[in-house]
Formats: structure tokens, sequence, C-alpha cells
């Protein structure tokens, strides 16, 4: 399981449900308190080689089934998560279905600590620029050690433009577009 209200919802439903027994993976931190909270059977991701169902929730979704799950700034284990998983559903209400990206919106990207210059000189090549997530006046890092940024792209709202050229720029371990 991801993050997010919708899977949530799921999680809840389980406590009462002759599902209790099933094993869940999350990488999410928010749905893990809550699995242990409802006496559910969490399994470490590390102690998986695949999944067979995997449920999340997105911020904006197109009609080509482009995604963007950019709150949760946990992207680069929910891309793990579905690469191991046999079926990958997203939840998604019809508001946050769109024919372009919501410019508002910003991409999170997970970068490497001592790449924020060279990923910000790079982005302003493209007419975007980024902040850096901060918490009590510190910098938000992930899991693994690195920092969140969300990027706003002011010339493309076209995803596979957008995530094409993220890809390309070292330093980012991963971005919020999920496609397919």
């Amino acid at each position: 399981m991801g993050g997010g209200r919708n899977v949530s919802l799921i999680v809840k439903s389980l406590e009462k449900s002759s599902l209790k027994h099933i094993r869940i993976v999350t990488v999410s931190n928010e749905t893990k308190t809550l699995c242990e909270q409802m006496g559910l059977n969490l399994v470490e991701f590390e102690e998986v080689d695949q999944v067979d169902w995997t449920f999340d929730g997105c911020d904006w979704i197109n009609r080509k089934f482009q995604a963007l799950k950019t709150r949760g700034g946990i992207q680069t284990e929910e891309k793990m998560l579905a690469q191991v998983s046999k079926h990958y559903v997203l939840l998604v209400t019809k508001e946050k279905l769109y024919d372009h990206k919501k410019t508002e919106l910003p991409i999170c990207c997970e970068i490497l600590p001592n790449s924020i210059k060279v990923i910000r000189k790079k982005l302003l090549n493209y007419n975007a620029d980024f902040n850096l997530r901060i918490s009590n006046n510190m910098p938000i890092k992930t899991r693994h050690g690195n920092y969140l940024i969300d990027v706003q792209w002011k010339n493309s709202d076209i995803p596979e433009y957008i995530s094409t050229v993220l890809d390309s720029l070292v330093g980012i371990v991963s971005h919020s577009f999920f496609f397919e």
C-alpha cells in the first residue's frame, strides 16, 4: 500500500473484514502506523520479492493514466513497490482527472543533498525552479537521507517532456510522475 486518504480508507475497512489476515506491505509511515493500530499483518518491503496488489492514491491523473503523486514525497519507494506488484491500482476521485497537468501542482523530486546548486542551475535552463521542502528550519530528508524539492515547471505541461528532462539530471533520484 501507498499513502494518502483513499489508502487509509481501505486500511480501515480491512479491520472488520475477513481479509484481516492478509499480509500488507506499505512504504508509507502513516499507513504503517494505521495498520499497526488496526492490528493488521504488516510485512517489511525488504522481505518480499513480489506483491499481488498495490493500492495507492495520486494528486493528478490524465486519460493516458499518467499520474502525479507529489504531496507524499515517498515516490521512490512507491515506484519500487509498483515495480514488484502484479496489479497496481490508483484510487482516484473524478476531481483529480485532468486533460493537462495542473500548473499549480509542483513535481516532487528526491535529490542527493550535494546536488542542490547543480540541479537549480540546470532547471533554470528549462525555465523551471524549485523550493526545498523544509520542516523545523531543516531540509526534509527521505529515509535514504536525500532531500525533497518541489519543482515548478513554467513552460510545459507535457508530462513526458518534463519526466525526460528530470530523468536526465544527475542528482535527481526520482520524481513524482508515474506512467502506466
